[in-house]
């Protein structure tokens, strides 16, 4: 499924988590590893010392990091914006899948501070596999929570995830989150309209009638899977489901906005990246097409 799989470190308990789950998805695919430390140009302005210093001692890090069991690329490379290089590096060295590590911050610290894992999985050209500090045991057998509002991305995600699920022996869950529709208020409030019980029913039968449409196209294949509808704020009751009924891995979908589009309608994606207690794994519908194609080829040279 993924042939060439990427993780960028910067050394933290967060990224010793990622490589620990890029090895074991790495173990289970085939798939070679690349290892990579951005060192920021920023830093080493503000010192008197040769920037080859932190490179060479960057990668013997590396090295270290790669122990008994050596992946087969380790690399240094200078830059003031480490997503921007890590996206670069995915794109010359067609990755398929990027495994790295996020801090979580919370909503101030974020503000201020933002996200490398976030900006990453916004701009990569691959999926982006993402997970905290804390050190868990991938799953063997992994269960997989599927959020999807029926769009594109989220039916990418979907294959995606149900691919992962075949190749894991891994069970899925879909769900749907019916949201509070906004209210005339100003931009940015969180207050909510009153809604009637028959439109929340319509939009429950509704929801039934395209989760089930979902299910019943896979409906030959040995995956286990079941689907679930829940009320509230997407990102918080995304993160909470996974939490409260302990999923291995959520899968969604993520439209890669950027720009004003992105600063006017933000990302639930992002948002589940921060506050998920397990790994998330963002696809993009070109994504999956792309994993489709490698599938295809691999099928095809092995007849």
């Amino acid at each position: 499924m993924f042939n060439r799989i990427l993780v960028p470190t910067d050394f933290s308990r967060a990224s010793d988590a990622a490589l620990a789950h890029a090895r074991t998805l790495a173990g289970s695919t085939g798939a070679a590893l690349h290892l990579l430390h951005v060192v920021d140009n920023a830093f080493l302005a503000a010192v008197l010392a040769d920037p080859r210093d932190y490179e060479s001692a960057a990668y013997e890090k590396l090295q270290r990091l790669s122990g008994e069991s050596p992946e087969g690329i380790l690399v240094v490379e200078r830059s003031e914006a480490p997503a921007n290089e890590i996206t670069r590096y995915a794109r010359r060295h067609n990755i398929d899948l990027i495994v790295m590590g996020t801090h979580g911050r919370g909503r101030v610290a974020h503000l201020l501070l933002g996200s490398v894992a976030e900006k990453v999985a916004r701009t990569a050209p691959c999926p982006v596999l993402t997970m905290r500090e804390t050190l868990r045991t991938p799953a063997r057998r992994p269960r997989i929570l599927v959020p999807t509002d029926f769009s594109p991305c989220s039916d990418a995600a979907l294959g995606c995830a149900k691919r992962m699920a075949a190749k894991m022996r891994g069970s899925l869950c879909l769900l749907h989150v019916i949201d509070h529709p906004a209210s005339g208020v100003p931009f940015g409030s969180e207050l909510c309209a009153p809604e009637s019980l028959e439109a929340r029913q319509d939009q429950t039968e509704n929801a039934r009638i395209e989760l089930g449409s979902r299910m019943l196209e896979d409906s030959r294949s040995r995956i286990a899977t079941t689907a679930d509808i829940v009320f509230g704020a997407s990102a918080a009751m995304i993160s909470a489901y996974a939490a409260d009924h302990a999923f291995d891995m959520i899968v969604m979908g993520t439209h890669g906005r950027s720009g004003i589009a992105h600063l006017l309608m933000g990302s639930v994606a992002e948002s589940v990246i921060r506050t998920a207690r397990c790994p998330v794994l963002t696809v993009k519908s070109q994504h999956a097409a792309r994993v489709r194609a490698v599938n295809n080829e691999a099928a095809y040279a092995a007849v």
